[in-house]
Order: structure tokens, then C-alpha cells, then sequence
């Protein structure tokens, strides 16, 4: 099974940064337009994010949280990620480790189990540039407060 694996170091706190991940207005703003999150081991991770500006069809993602450890990792199992034409990847797992470094926090994410064919090959190719710019975008929301746009 292929994965997609990026890093960053934020300057802020190992707390910021999970809280960053786990807590539905953080997440909203700076990852998603959409998200349910139940803060536990079992608790949903789900996030949405429209299609286009005139549309209520989006994209969604859902996993359960098998590892929850404040501060320092979280892993959520079972990742499904649906498109507004109803097509369903799944099986995926997405693990995040947190931790303190030189006064700031590297992020270290690795989303695995991405399958293959035509429709895991599309997904695959977008998935790393879409975390960077989600990395990037969490960066902006920690060390300026800037959140996605109409937030």
C-alpha cells in the first residue's frame, strides 16, 4: 500500500497544535468547512468541505479515532473519503505525531493505506500537495491567526 508522508515545524505549543486538530472551531478554521470530532479513543473525525461556492455538494472525509494522546498523537483508522459524485475510497489510516522541538512543535503526518487504480491514483497525486497546503494553512492560523478564507 502506498503512502503520503510530510512534516513541518510550527512555532507554537504541543497543546496549540493538537488542540489544532481536535476542537471543531480550530479545525474550522484552517482545515475544513465542515466537522464533527468527538475528542476520545472511538470518537468520530469528520470533515467536509464544499465543492464550490454555489454548491451544497462536497467532499467528505471519516475515521474513528483509535489512538487519542493529548499533546503528542493522534491516529484515526477506518478513513473513508467520498466525492460530490459519489465515488468512496477507503481504508485508509491517518496518523499525526506531535512534539516539542527547539521551542516549537514538529508535526510529522502520514496518511497510509492508499490503494490502486485509476480512482486511487487521482486521489494519491492530490493527496500530498493538498497537505501541504493544509500544513501551510495550519501554520498561517497558529503563528498570524489567519484563517481560511470566510471564516
Amino acid at each position: 500500500m502506498r503512502s503520503v508522508a510530510r512534516e513541518i515545524v510550527l512555532n507554537a505549543s504541543p497543546d496549540r497544535v493538537f488542540t489544532a486538530f481536535t476542537d471543531v472551531p480550530e479545525v474550522l478554521a484552517w482545515l475544513a468547512d465542515a466537522a464533527v470530532i468527538g475528542p476520545r479513543v472511538g470518537g468520530n473525525w469528520a470533515l467536509g468541505w464544499y465543492a464550490d461556492e454555489d454548491s451544497d455538494d462536497g467532499y467528505h472525509v471519516f475515521g474513528t479515532f483509535e489512538v487519542f494522546e493529548p499533546s503528542s498523537r493522534l491516529v484515526v483508522r477506518d478513513l473513508r473519503f467520498s466525492t460530490p459524485e459519489g465515488e468512496l475510497l477507503e481504508g485508509m489510516r491517518l496518523s499525526i505525531e506531535i512534539g516539542a522541538e527547539n521551542g516549537g512543535t514538529r508535526v510529522s503526518l502520514r496518511h497510509e493505506g492508499l490503494g490502486e487504480g485509476a480512482s486511487w491514483d487521482g486521489y494519491t497525486a492530490g493527496l500530498g500537495p493538498s497537505w501541504e497546503r493544509s500544513l501551510a494553512d495550519l501554520r498561517g492560523w497558529l503563528e498570524e491567526g489567519r484563517k481560511l478564507p470566510g471564516r
